[in-house]
């Protein structure tokens, strides 16, 4: 009896120490699980199929983007939200007064100001220029943001903030650039509004919308 009692005293020994210090804890399991997902890249969001980006791409109607946009921005090649060419923003101005919005379609703020900068470029028409710097996005939801708004205008996608970074902790910012490609002034935040927009398109591009 006494040797039975032992044996059983034994077997629970046993199994507490293989609990406690042989077998992971649930979530010491759980975080091995995602190191190890993470280490496959499973967690990325996949890439777009090519006919699902394609139909996304004519759905957004984005403008062809400029093979180049100014002098002094960063000395970046970034591929065209739209298709096409990648660009060079750093080069020769496009020889017509250009806005340059870092925005990303997840920006609270973006969201606010988009709908004034698509007042404006339906006003402005070929006097003053827009492109867009998608950051920090996927053309999964960049695409269709540009559809909903109606933002048609050209975007370059900026995955790694490198724009973004050199001018602002945080989007949306928009970069006035004149006709020969120099930045002339560099706006922070969001536009208050139409006139708010109008009055320094005046200001620092000289043209009047």
């Amino acid at each position: 009896m006494a040797v039975a009692a032992v044996a059983v005293l034994a077997l629970i020994a046993a199994l507490w120490l293989r609990t406690s210090l042989g077998t992971p804890r649930t979530a010491d399991r759980n975080a091995a699980a995602r190191t190890a997902v993470r280490a496959t890249g499973a967690d990325v969001p996949p890439a777009l199929a090519p006919d699902r980006l394609a139909a996304l791409r004519a759905a957004a109607a984005l403008d062809p983007c400029p093979s180049s946009i100014g002098r002094d921005l960063p000395d970046l090649v970034l591929p065209c939200l739209g298709g096409g060419p990648m660009v060079h923003l750093r080069g020769p101005g496009t020889g017509v007064p250009t806005l340059v919005n870092v925005y990303g379609s997840w920006c609270g703020p973006c969201q606010d100001e988009m709908p004034t900068l698509v007042t404006f470029a339906g006003q402005a028409g070929n006097r003053v220029h827009l492109l867009g710097v998608d950051t920090e996005d996927e053309p999964s939801q960049a695409l269709p943001f540009a559809h909903d708004y109606g933002q048609h205008w050209a975007a370059v996608q900026d995955d790694d903030k490198a724009v973004l970074r050199r001018y602002a902790s945080g989007p949306p910012v928009t970069l006035f650039v004149d006709a020969a490609g120099r930045t002339v002034f560099v706006h922070t935040g969001p536009f208050r509004g139409l006139a708010d927009l109008r009055a320094a398109v005046a200001t620092h591009l000289g043209v009047r919308v």
